[in-house]
Formats: structure tokens, C-alpha cells, sequence
């Protein structure tokens, strides 16, 4: 038998998710132009370059384009095209998060602690039990902003719509609920706010919210799902609102899909509240 983590969830969340696309401008028409993101910082670092996108308080988008030929993010993009690329958890202690991963069973595929106002470890998707790469970290985020302060916008950044849209939730699929909730919950400190037969919502604040899903069930609104294929990330659902199980049910009615966009390969809904009904998707619940 496991013995319970007596540590609390102070401190622990979940800081952003992270893109593959094949170059920054790819995300500015949906992500700045349509969806309100706000430069937070970014540049160059290695054979990547990162940005990232602020959608007020809560979990931010990170885009990742290849900088230098032959990096992993240039195979990335080779093998699997603009598509999720991993979770970034920030944690109290990465020894003591790693100690739990490793009692847990996770095996830790990597470790960085050459910068110590950033120490970092990785999980393989196929260890992590959401069929994403789960990066680990422990960071100054004080001197962080600090530095990030330092990294304007590039000069073909677009200006934001004037209404930043928060993420209320991102779809997960697994294949193994147990070991997801082993993973979210026990080592990365998650609060549980709801679950149901084959499904959980885990959360760390205000949006920075997870919607984890066994594949033989479609949770709260079943055509947010109809683009899940395998494991890992099924959708970034966008919306003022923090959502639960009872109140997303009621809002079915103000949900719509944007179309695909290839450039970013994620699929997105967004919430709208003071739509119409007549105006938005209608969608039907068992």
C-alpha cells in the first residue's frame, strides 16, 4: 500500500502548456489576434525558441518553434506536425516531487540543474499516464520575471483583440485513470474538484484546470471530444468561467468550435456567455 503524500498543494501548479509549431506567427491569428493572448516573453534558447502567451490570471500558452537545424524540435514537428508538446508543472521542491514520482513508479527521463533558478525534470509520455511530456519545475520565478521583463515582443507581433479570453480547461485523454490520477494528483498536488465514472477534474488555481478522461467515456459536453485521436491533450476549451461538471452542462448551449487550424494543430472551443443560443453550436447531451 502507498502511503498518502502529507504535503499540501501551497505552492504547486500547473504553469502552462507548450505548442510545436513550425514558426511564432503561426499562433498570432487565433491565439493573439482572435483570442486576446498578450506577449509574456520569449527568445532563442538552444536549438528552440519559446514564447510565451499570458491569458490573464491563470495557465498560459508557450509556443515552440525550431531555431537551429537538426534540433529535437525540428523532429518534433517532422514526426508529428504543430501539435501539443508538453504540460510545465511547477513545484515547491523537485527533490521532493522526484522522490514521489520515483515511489510512485514514474521513471525520470531526464534532469536538469545547471541553472539553479530553474531546475527541471522530465517525464516520457509514455510514462506519464496523459500521453504528454510532463516537464517538472522548481524556479526563482521572481528573478524569472525579472529577466523576462528584458524580452519585448517581436516587431511582426500583432496587437491583441481587446478581450483577452482565460482558459477555463484542457481536455486530457488516458488510457490508464489511475495512473494519470497517481501522476496529477499524488506527485504534482492537483485538487480534485469532480469526478465520475471514468473521468476527473483536477485543478491548481483558477484556470489552470484539467478535464482527464479514460478513452471509453466522453465526460460533461461528449462532442468536445469527437477530435480526440489516442492520448494527450483533446482540446483547450477558452471561457471567462472556471467550469464544472453541472455548469458547463448548462452552458452546452453556448459552446463553439473554431475551425482547425493546421498552423497550430490543437484544437479549440470557446465558451461564450453572452452569446445567444440562436448564435452558437448547438450541441445535444445524452
Amino acid at each position: 500500500m502507498v502511503t498518502p503524500v502529507v504535503r499540501t498543494s501551497i505552492g504547486a501548479k500547473l504553469d502552462h502548456l507548450a505548442i510545436g509549431v513550425v514558426q511564432w506567427a503561426d499562433s498570432y491569428p487565433r491565439f493573439v489576434s482572435e483570442l486576446g493572448g498578450k506577449w509574456g516573453y520569449g527568445g532563442p534558447n538552444g536549438d528552440f525558441a519559446p514564447y510565451q502567451l499570458d491569458f490573464g490570471e491563470g495557465l498560459r500558452l508557450e509556443f515552440i518553434a525550431p531555431h537551429t537545424p537538426g534540433g529535437f524540435m525540428e523532429r518534433f514537428i517532422e514526426r508529428r506536425g504543430p501539435s501539443p508538446h508538453h504540460f510545465t508543472f511547477k513545484v515547491p521542491s523537485l527533490d521532493d516531487t522526484i522522490a514521489d514520482l520515483t515511489r510512485l513508479g514514474f521513471e525520470i527521463g531526464g534532469e536538469s540543474r545547471e541553472q539553479p533558478v530553474w531546475l527541471e525534470a522530465f517525464i516520457h509520455p509514455k510514462e506519464t499516464g496523459v500521453g504528454t511530456l510532463v516537464q517538472v519545475v522548481e524556479s526563482d520565478d521572481q528573478f524569472i520575471d525579472g529577466q523576462a521583463s528584458k524580452m519585448p515582443a517581436p516587431q511582426d507581433f500583432p496587437e491583441p483583440s481587446g478581450h483577452a479570453q482565460g482558459i477555463a480547461l484542457v481536455g486530457v485523454t488516458t488510457s490508464d485513470l489511475g495512473r494519470a490520477h497517481d501522476l496529477l494528483v499524488t506527485a504534482l498536488l492537483g485538487d480534485v474538484l469532480d469526478n465520475g465514472d471514468g473521468w476527473f477534474l483536477v485543478s491548481w488555481g483558477d484556470h489552470r484546470s484539467l478535464l482527464v478522461r479514460d478513452h471509453t467515456v466522453s465526460p460533461w459536453a461528449p462532442p468536445l471530444w469527437d477530435t480526440a485521436t489516442g492520448d494527450g491533450v483533446a482540446f483547450v476549451l477558452f471561457g471567462s468561467e472556471n467550469q464544472t461538471a453541472a455548469s458547463l452542462r448548462e452552458s452546452t448551449q453556448l459552446l463553439t468550435r473554431l475551425p482547425h487550424e493546421a498552423a497550430t494543430g490543437i484544437p479549440v472551443w470557446l465558451l461564450e456567455p453572452n452569446r445567444t443560443k440562436s448564435k452558437s453550436m448547438p450541441i445535444s447531451l445524452p
